[in-house]
């Protein structure tokens, strides 16, 4: 994870058989609270949008093929 000037802020080590999004809570959840979250479509999940929405942080992930 990525402060505004592309400083890295959080991170975790993980087997390379463990998805990303798997680590997107428990990073958000020890730094401070963003205004957005800029991620790839990998991240596009209703889960996660959630999560987001109630902390009234702003996502910027482009949706999948998928979404409806």
């Amino acid at each position: 994870m990525a402060d505004d000037r592309g400083r890295p802020v959080a991170f975790a080590l993980t087997p390379g058989n463990v998805a990303d999004i798997s680590m997107a809570l428990p990073l958000l959840s020890v730094v401070a609270p963003p205004r957005r979250l800029i991620a790839d479509k990998a991240y596009d999940a209703d889960s996660l949008r959630r999560w987001l929405k109630r902390r009234r942080v702003k996502a910027v992930i482009p949706s999948t093929a998928t979404r409806t």
